[in-house]
């Protein structure tokens, strides 16, 4: 009996935290797409590789390029002036745009002439050294290149993953507070009454926000914000229980957020294997 409520109620807060999870990612990924922040963050990341804050150097010539910015009229002057910026870049297309910038053509005659021409001396140190080890050979220089963009890249991508991981949780703890989402409330109904979850199902492979909602009411669990919620919270702490009330409310809240950073897919596998146990069990 304790197992199979432990079990019951693991279940209706994964579910919980999946449904959050679920809701959090779509606006997330909204608000990004509509302020830009992956061509921002790769703007940016591309000035700090070509060592050209300003833009006004390498990283300028390059969002220039057709390879590199196809929807650019490779005109601009400026970061101001720079009419579009991608998302993403091929680390090949980099690689071709940045040597036809240099002058490496079919052979590397004056390569090092047109290499000292670049001023910041750590970015002509690793170009020299990509140069010196190729030994002349075209194809390596480009794929040293290469590699060096995606090394780039991927620190670019650590950058981009914390900074969407904070607006993550801000957004997931609104949405928490507004839907009244309260781990530590469901799971305390959880444990009083685990015949709510019973005859759960896990839901189907792209479920989406509307129907794990409608499941979520269906099981009975407790959210949103009925009479009882807002007596027993909108109005002062004056009381002890009603500190209690509210302290745990907001214990409730920021699990309920921090759930959100393991992504709802996490939830997800976590749900399908914890019902999984379940069946296995005795009835």
């Amino acid at each position: 009996m304790f197992g199979s409520t432990v079990l019951d109620l693991a279940i209706g807060l994964i579910f919980a935290f999946l449904l959050i999870s679920l809701i959090t990612s779509t606006a997330t990924e909204a608000v990004a797409s509509a302020a830009g922040w992956r061509a921002d963050t790769l703007l940016q990341g591309i000035k700090d590789l070509l060592n050209d804050q300003n833009f006004t150097g390498l990283a300028k010539d390059l969002y220039n390029h057709g390879l590199v910015n196809p929807q650019s009229d490779g005109k601009a002057t400026n970061e101001a002036t720079l009419k579009a910026k991608p998302s993403y870049i091929d680390a090949q297309h980099f690689a071709a745009a940045l040597m036809e910038r240099l002058k490496i053509l079919p052979n590397v005659t004056d390569l090092q002439t047109e290499i000292n021409k670049i001023t910041d001396p750590q970015l002509k140190g690793v170009l020299s050294g990509v140069v010196t080890r190729a030994n002349g050979n075209i194809d390596q220089i480009r794929r040293d290149l290469a590699a060096w963009f995606n090394q780039g890249m991927e620190r670019i991508a650590g950058v981009y993953k914390r900074y969407a991981q904070l607006w993550n949780f801000l957004i997931a703890l609104l949405l928490a507070i507004g839907f009244n989402l309260d781990a530590v409330k469901i799971a305390h109904t959880l444990w009083d009454q685990p015949g709510l979850i019973k005859e759960f199902s896990a839901p189907a492979v792209g479920a989406n926000a509307d129907t794990l909602f409608t499941q979520l009411g269906q099981l009975g669990l407790p959210f949103g914000w009925d009479d009882k919620a807002i007596n027993d919270l909108w109005r002062l702490p004056t009381s002890l229980s009603a500190i209690v009330t509210w302290v745990s409310a907001i214990v409730g809240w920021l699990i309920m957020a921090a759930s959100t950073l393991f992504g709802a897919s996490f939830w997800f596998d976590a749900l399908q294997r914890i019902t999984q146990l379940r069946g296995a069990g005795s009835k």
